[in-house]
């Protein structure tokens, strides 16, 4: 069996939880998960849910590429863009980084979680580490993949952000709501969602509070605002408010909590629903769970615009454009639930083979290149 560094986005929970997800995979099927780096925006710190399942496991934390949202609530596309140019020698270092860590546990092979400190590292040693790329986003680049027409502009940069990741990488797995076929000209493998073994414990049951889920605490503006004026609904809802570290009582109705896996998992088992900004991975646990979805995209941010597209596609819910909950109070009566189907998809792929697969290719391999427009080159 083999020896793998997780590289992985720190921005969010998802990419983490994705990757202690493959960690529980990889450990069943023999393999060893010898260290981890993270890249998030500077001063972030791990979140304790991560920092906890990981342990003593070796751990570097290194500045990349991160959303600007300004003082505001939407995503500063423009000035996303300038920081990922003027800090470039800052993520520049973090590759070094990232290199002198490798070095140091000679690893076999490398799974990426969208980093993209990851791909710069690739670029810059030109390793000959095996490296594979695993997020939804790199569905995104299938020509399978039905995306929105709207913000062609900011979809060309996500592209563009998608394939720095993938640079030096030899498969990429796209994680999908549902299944399509591989796109084979750009090596991109069609697989579910990593779902964590909590998740796929839980014996979920029916409750009358909703859930709601925000990646950017600013959000919960609009929640509080409809929940003064719809006192009969019962809400939980997690953020990442800085000023609130415990539980925050807005009213007899809305609670905020701090965003903790644990408790979320016993919040999402017993809800009647999930409200969140259309992030792959909340979206997924809820599909898993049968729980029905309200998507809603943070302003400009377009991935989750297209998460929120795809997961409406895929029966999970119903997307909307902002907080107005009364689009969820609606649209309950008419969700037909999509559980059976998607839970039977999500035990289609072993994702341990695609590890195993990885590490015995020969170093002489295809892997994927951002000027390529087929998405592969062959390196010799």
């Amino acid at each position: 069996m083999g020896r793998f560094i997780f590289t992985v986005q720190g921005e969010g929970r998802g990419h983490l939880t994705q990757a202690i997800s493959l960690t529980q995979i990889a450990r069943e099927a023999g393999h060893e998960v010898v260290g981890y780096a993270v890249g998030s925006f500077q001063g972030r710190k791990i979140p304790s849910f991560f920092a906890q399942f990981i342990g003593d496991t070796p751990l570097i934390q290194y500045e990349s590429p991160s959303i600007n949202y300004g003082k505001g609530k939407s995503v500063q596309l423009g000035k996303t863009a300038l920081q990922a140019f003027t800090k470039f020698g800052t993520y520049w270092k973090s590759a070094a980084q990232l290199g002198d860590f490798i070095d140091a546990l000679q690893p076999d092979g490398i799974v990426n979680f969208y980093e993209s400190i990851t791909g710069l590292y690739n670029l810059k040693s030109g390793s000959k580490i095996p490296c594979m790329s695993v997020g939804h986003q790199y569905l995104l680049l299938s020509d399978h993949f039905e995306t929105i027409p709207e913000k062609a502009v900011d979809r060309f940069l996500l592209n563009i952000n998608t394939k720095i990741t993938a640079i030096g990488s030899s498969k990429l797995l796209g994680l999908s709501f549902r299944s399509m076929p591989n796109d084979l000209k750009r090596n991109i493998i069609t697989v579910p969602p990593l779902l964590r073994q909590e998740v796929k414990s839980i014996q979920p049951q029916s409750g009358e509070r909703w859930l709601a889920y925000l990646t950017h605490y600013r959000l919960a503006d609009e929640i509080m605002t409809w929940s003064a004026l719809n006192p009969e609904v019962k809400l939980d809802c997690f953020w990442d408010n800085p000023t609130r570290k415990t539980a925050y009582q807005f009213s007899d109705s809305l609670t905020f909590h701090p965003i903790d896996a644990e408790k979320y998992l016993t919040k999402m088992t017993h809800c009647a629903g999930l409200i969140t900004t259309a992030g792959f991975e909340s979206v997924a646990e809820a599909m898993y769970l049968g729980k029905p979805v309200m998507m809603v995209p943070v302003p400009n941010h377009i991935e989750q615009m297209i998460n929120a597209h795809d997961g409406e596609l895929s029966g999970a819910g119903v997307q909307a454009r902002s907080f107005d909950l009364t689009v969820f109070k609606d649209y309950l009566p008419k969700h037909a639930s999509v559980q059976d189907t998607f839970q039977h998809w999500v035990t289609q792929v072993n994702f341990a083979y695609h590890m195993t697969d990885l590490i015995r290719k020969p170093a002489a391999n295809a892997t994927f290149s951002p000027r390529n427009e087929g998405g592969l080159s062959t390196s010799w």
